[in-house]
């Protein structure tokens, strides 16, 4: 569980980092409970790393070294007239 929460940190989970702290001052500030739950949203999505597909389980997955290494080098097109 710490694996997962202290690494991984890419650009979407420092956004919503970013959002959660913004909300959590707003609800600090005003005391607005839309506010509470939006920074509390926001703050569980990066902390756990979970959003709308729950846990990147529709990312698209990374090739590996034998996908690529497969790919010809030079592909040739014929036009069909």
């Amino acid at each position: 569980m710490m694996v997962r929460i202290l690494h991984g940190w890419n650009a979407m989970r420092w956004l919503r980092l970013g959002f959660a702290i913004l909300f959590l001052f707003a609800a600090v500030s005003r005391n607005e409970p839309l506010a509470w739950a939006a920074a509390a949203v926001f703050g569980v999505q990066a902390i756990f790393n979970v959003g709308c597909c729950g846990l990147a389980a529709c990312a698209a997955p990374t090739p590996r070294k034998e996908d690529v290494a497969s790919v010809p080098e030079k592909i040739t097109f014929e036009e069909i007239t």
